[in-house]
């Protein structure tokens, strides 16, 4: 059966379920999960093309069956029309629709939407076979206009919503804020009603530098250092390298489910396929960082990217040592067990690490904007570096 059929009958189920319970199509938002029923929204525009042909409302009684149904169908379509949507986004080639897109980033999208995106985001922007095109770093990035001044960057961590929902969306809204487009926004399902979120900053080639840090929260504390502060920081640094001319493409990505057993690493890697795995030359998470210091986590990092980290930080001038902590784990993980050069920065020592996450004390407190802003800058600096001079087969030899 073709997707397309798949995705209307799935539609048809769906809605026969919902109008038996006596709910209105208009209580789901284009941006937010239909309530209670664990399936992916879909945007406003596909709810009005499946609209006319679905079926009078069964009985409440077939309501379990059809709910049931609906949802295996709807995931069966997702999953087969996710992937190639997913795929073209990470390789970069994202590109503004012929028409103003003024909805917020979705979920999901009706089969047919995911066929036409993918197609314009596989099309747009190729440079020919063999070409290569010349690449120019400022010599500074300047704080005036581009990076966030000291008062925003505080102001965006004091925010630190405290349930995964509002930290997602949260997380939207600092990308918008850094100038990304909503239709540059991927919001990825990574199951239990939470997402990954990324924006792809095109390069002039599709090398790959990953940049990322997890969003989400346990359910004690605030979560602003575990892990608010990474969040916060991937979206600043997107902000201040958006503009910028690169050879390598980058992903600026905070993962849903970290907290969960790294899933949202997990599931963002299992959309790529072999070939595109390939391509991504290091990955950089950011992950509890600004208490005590700037540490790179030596025994969860690949020794290519800790000596590069180092040389960098002796060049900017920036406060980094290299530190082992044991009893904790992090996306970077997830990167060198594929085989991807990784590492993580964080900014707690083992002396003070454990007294702050996953308790009450993981509060704005703990907090110092220093640190922070030194990790920040001294990051900066790294994805430069690792723009200019690949890692390549060295890296990978120590992943």
């Amino acid at each position: 059966m073709k997707r397309r059929e798949l995705s209307l009958i799935a539609a048809a189920l769906l809605s026969s379920a919902v109008a038996s319970a006596q709910f209105r199509a208009t209580t789901y938002a284009p941006s937010a999960p239909a309530a209670g029923l664990g399936v992916p929204a879909l945007p406003a525009a596909a709810a009005v093309r499946v609209a006319a042909p679905v079926a009078p409302a069964a009985p409440v009684s077939d309501a379990p069956a059809a709910l049931g149904a609906a949802r295996a169908l709807t995931e069966a379509v997702f999953r087969a029309d996710a992937a190639p949507a997913l795929s073209a986004a990470f390789d970069g080639l994202l590109s503004a629709p012929s028409a103003p897109v003024d909805v917020a980033p979705v979920v999901s999208r009706a089969p047919e939407d995911f066929a036409r995106k993918a197609e314009e985001l596989f099309t747009a922007g190729r440079l020919a076979p063999g070409q290569r095109a010349q690449v120019a770093w400022t010599d500074a990035v300047r704080p005036q206009g581009v990076l966030p001044t000291d008062k925003e960057l505080y102001d965006r961590m004091a925010r630190s919503p405290l349930t995964n929902a509002e930290r997602e969306k949260a997380v939207i809204e600092l990308f918008k804020l850094g100038g990304a487009k909503p239709e540059e926004i991927v919001v990825q399902d990574v199951g239990r009603g939470q997402n990954n979120i990324f924006v792809v900053k095109k390069g002039r080639t599709d090398r790959v530098i990953v940049v990322g840090g997890h969003h989400d929260k346990v359910s004690r504390g605030a979560g602003t250092i575990d892990n608010w502060t990474g969040a916060t920081l991937v979206a600043n640094l997107y902000q201040a390298l958006r503009d910028q001319d690169s050879e390598a493409t980058i992903v600026f990505i905070t993962f849903g489910r970290e907290e969960d057993g790294l899933v949202g690493s997990e599931r963002y890697l299992q959309t790529l396929s072999k070939a595109q795995r390939a391509k991504i030359d290091a990955m950089v998470n950011l992950d509890t960082l600004a208490v005590d210091g700037t540490f790179s986590w030596k025994n969860n990092s690949t020794r290519a990217l800790l000596d590069r980290i180092k040389t960098v930080a002796a060049a900017a001038r920036r406060d980094l040592k290299e530190a082992t902590l044991s009893g904790g784990d992090a996306d970077s993980s997830t990167f060198r067990q594929a085989g991807i050069p990784a590492m993580t920065l964080f900014g707690a020592s083992q002396d003070v690490i454990f007294d702050i996450i996953h308790s009450e004390n993981d509060t704005m407190a703990a907090f110092s904007l220093d640190h922070y802003r030194n990790a920040y800058l001294l990051t900066i600096e790294l994805l430069k570096s690792l723009d200019r001079e690949k890692l390549g087969p060295v890296g990978r030899a120590g992943a």
